[in-house]
């Protein structure tokens, strides 16, 4: 698996750089981040969606040293971060599918992985060398239809930005893997 290393701040990670990240914080639609197009009594919009893991395991674990974390869009592990960072942020954007009475809804783009109804996005633990060179070890599921579960279908159709919350280490003090729902993930769709 092919990843690309962030040279700075967990932040910059994800579409429009520093000056996206900040308009969002601040609570502003960054213009061409977000669309609505209609296609066949469709709706489809393009959602920033900001995952905000803490509670990192720290460089090493297990035998393992060089522990890293990023996002996996299509099969490249991107915004990789050191495991003993604060907070890793990463900024994707996912496009929110409706039917035409807004009781379906679907999740699509690069990052978004699974079945139609099981979708997910990943995030990506490995290990970096002394090149740079990322080997994937495990890897998180984090659910994206509880979304719908939680703030109805109409709520994700018009989100303007949804954030996900939560940690990346388990109890055992391993790097979080496998499937994420809630509660071990907080969603908050604005």
């Amino acid at each position: 698996m092919r990843a690309l290393v962030a040279n700075s701040h967990s932040g910059a990670c994800g579409p429009g750089g520093r000056a996206a990240e900040q308009a969002r914080s601040e609570g502003e639609l960054v213009a061409g981040l977000a669309t609505v197009r209609s296609q066949a009594g469709v709706g489809m919009s393009t959602v920033p969606v900001r995952i905000i893991g803490r509670r990192l395991p720290g460089r090493s674990w297990s035998g393992r040293s060089g522990i890293h974390i990023g996002v996996q869009r299509g099969s490249e592990v991107v915004g990789v971060l050191p495991g003993d960072t604060g907070e890793a942020v990463f900024d994707v954007e996912v496009d929110v599918e409706g039917d035409a009475d807004a009781t379906g809804v679907d999740f699509r783009g690069p990052y978004v992985h699974g079945r139609r109804g099981e979708r997910f996005l990943y995030l990506v633990w490995g290990e970096v060398d002394v090149e740079g060179t990322f080997t994937m070890f495990r890897r998180l599921k984090l659910q994206l239809n509880p979304l719908v579960d939680e703030h109805k279908a109409t709520g994700v159709l018009g989100a303007r930005r949804i954030h996900a919350f939560l940690e990346l280490t388990d109890t055992k003090g391993r790097p979080v893997a496998a499937s994420v729902r809630p509660p071990w993930v907080l969603w908050r769709v604005h």
